[in-house]
């Protein structure tokens, strides 16, 4: 039996997490102490949210039973913590790179991930460019919206997804930079900067 922490459907995540093989909804029953058509239900809206999905039939020895794995978005839902790993890295570079150096370096690799990402935005007009980016950092985990003052537009972002490596390596801040910039394919000046103790990310178009 699983411990009874935190909702069923998180209970049933955890469950396949911990079974590769995947487990059959009589499994997950006895596990979580629970009827077969509650599982069922909590496996539906699993399903239509793509975190989980129908393996193969599994013989136990009487009629043969569906069994159930996560997805890859599935396995993706648990928490994973990355901070460690890039301040890691960060470390490395400012170790080895002069600060201008460093900067260069994030800049570069913000014209990087850009380029990549140019096939998505090489056909829209400047003010789709705009609301396209805005909902690309909404899906990178910014809190970003479009703000337009005197004719001139600025995208402000409430929250900064690696606000305290910036504060300790404010070069980060250039890969930010050099994405919109790139992106939009025309200069922005960066305004206000939650590293710099701003309440939030400010960047302007030029």
């Amino acid at each position: 039996m699983i411990t009874q922490t935190g909702s069923r459907q998180d209970q049933i995540l955890t469950l396949l997490l911990n079974s590769s093989a995947g487990m059959s909804i009589d499994e997950i029953a006895a596990q979580l102490e629970i009827s077969r058509n509650a599982v069922k239900q909590h496996l539906v809206g699993l399903e239509k949210q793509m975190l989980v999905k129908e393996a193969a039939l599994n013989s136990t020895g009487g009629r043969p039973a569906r069994s159930y794995s996560l997805t890859e978005k599935g396995i993706n839902h648990f928490p994973k913590q990355y901070a460690w790993f890039c301040n890691l890295l960060l470390s490395e570079l400012a170790g080895e790179l002069t600060t201008e150096q460093l900067e260069n370096k994030m800049w570069e690799m913000g014209v990087k991930l850009a380029h990549s990402l140019m096939g998505q935005f090489g056909h829209l007009s400047a003010p789709q460019k705009l609301t396209a980016l805005v909902e690309l950092m909404q899906s990178l985990g910014y809190h970003a919206a479009l703000e337009q003052e005197n004719g001139q537009f600025s995208i402000k972002a409430l929250n900064c997804v690696y606000h305290d490596l910036a504060q300790q390596y404010p070069a980060l801040c250039q890969f930010d930079r050099a994405l919109i910039a790139t992106l939009l394919e025309q200069p922005i000046q960066q305004t206000q900067c939650m590293a710099q103790k701003d309440c939030v990310c400010r960047f302007k178009l030029c």
